[in-house]
């Protein structure tokens, strides 16, 4: 490792130890948004905060940056909160042999670190100043997405996102969207005694998710197939009564490759609930929604990037497509070219989450090189 690399490497190490130790779970990320809001402004940047709910999206300028940046760096602030089973403090960032343990140390914060690392080497050069970038992190990613769809509805532009989810081997351009969907099944009362005057919500509800399970989906050709996935269910009474139940409340989850809406969705919902014998059912989408993104892997913008990954790597950039929903969805719906890469380790949404040093120094290299070469400067 060169000298160079190395101090981006430690300034990695440090800015993902300081994130590690304040606590960010979705809903609670005011006090990450203005440790990062600060140590902008110490770069140089115009930093403006973006309220949303009690947190923020922290927002940054280079002071030469123009209506379409040429690159944006953005990630998320929360993580989910700390589960039992951590052999190591989860908000204390751990360097055991090639690891780094810490809640977040890869999604996301490792990637979120190794963006400040690139861009305070790039202040102390001087450079940042007169380069045309713009900065934005934002929270609840882990939820509902709230920080990108507001920081989103400021219209910015950009030639190139470069997201830092934990996405290294491979890059990702593509994920499947996400629809949640609702269901009432509505049967009739009867005596638990005599439930042949009555209709069962609940065995209705069974038929009908039985039912749900047979119809066939579309299959991506990098996106795979993603079934229908029940998340919730709950019918009958709080106390014990002997009465037929009358109604049946169910919540499903249905990741979207290209080509699958809402309307598509309904369809094979209703589809479905033509194995209900008795009743009627009602349905209704809530948050979140996500739509599918693909982008072509020959975009001009994503050769470039590929091809600085390979002079500052000597390695080929392996692009591919994500297998869960991310902010990329949104910023590829609105029409902004977007590379999801970042350090990347284990045990993400697990206790005992790590992101791999290696990567963490790679990826500090790589967001150097792109702040420096693929910007105006």
């Amino acid at each position: 490792m060169s000298a160079g690399a190395a101090l981006l490497f430690d300034r990695a190490v440090h800015y993902l130890k300081e994130l590690v130790a304040i606590p960010s779970p979705s809903g609670d990320e005011a006090a990450a948004g203005k440790y990062l809001a600060e140590v902008l402004d110490g770069f140089g940047l115009s930093v403006h905060l973006q309220p949303v709910g009690t947190r923020c999206n922290v927002i940054g300028r280079t002071p030469a940056t123009r209506e379409v940046a040429d690159l944006l760096l953005t990630g998320h602030t929360d993580t989910i909160p700390v589960m039992t089973g951590w052999q190591t403090n989860p908000f204390c960032a751990t360097l055991d042999g090639d690891r780094i343990y810490g809640l977040g140390a890869a999604d996301q914060k490792g990637g979120i670190a190794s963006q400040l690392a690139a861009l305070e080497a790039m202040s102390e050069t001087g450079r940042l100043k007169a380069a045309n970038i713009l900065v934005s992190f934002t929270p609840d990613e882990e939820a509902l997405s709230d920080g990108m769809l507001a920081f989103l509805a400021t219209k910015p532009q950009a030639t190139l996102v470069l997201l830092s989810e934990p996405h290294f081997h491979p890059a990702t351009i593509g994920w499947p969207g996400k629809a949640l969907l609702r269901a009432a099944v509505h049967g009739k009362a009867a005596h638990g005694g005599r439930p042949s005057q009555g209709i069962n919500a609940i065995e209705q509800a069974a038929r009908f998710l039985s039912a749900l399970g047979g119809v066939a989906v579309p299959e991506h050709e990098h996106l795979g197939v993603h079934p229908f996935v029940t998340l919730n269910i709950k019918g009958g009474y709080e106390r014990y009564s002997l009465t037929v139940p009358d109604r049946c409340d169910i919540v499903i989850s249905k990741q979207l490759v290209p080509g699958e809406t809402k309307d598509t969705v309904l369809g094979l919902a209703h589809k479905a609930a033509g194995a209900v014998t008795g009743g009627r059912m009602d349905f209704e989408f809530d948050r979140p929604y996500y739509p599918p993104a693909e982008q072509d892997p020959n975009n001009p913008e994503i050769q470039r990037f590929a091809s600085l990954f390979r002079e500052v790597t000597g390695q080929p950039l392996q692009l591919g497509f994500g297998r869960g929903v991310c902010d990329g969805d949104y910023l590829v719906d609105a029409g902004l070219t977007t590379i999801s890469f970042g350090p990347s380790g284990g045990n993400t949404h697990q206790p005992n989450e790590w992101v791999s040093t290696a990567q963490l120094a790679t990826c500090a290299e790589v967001f150097f090189a792109a702040l420096s070469r693929l910007t105006r400067a």
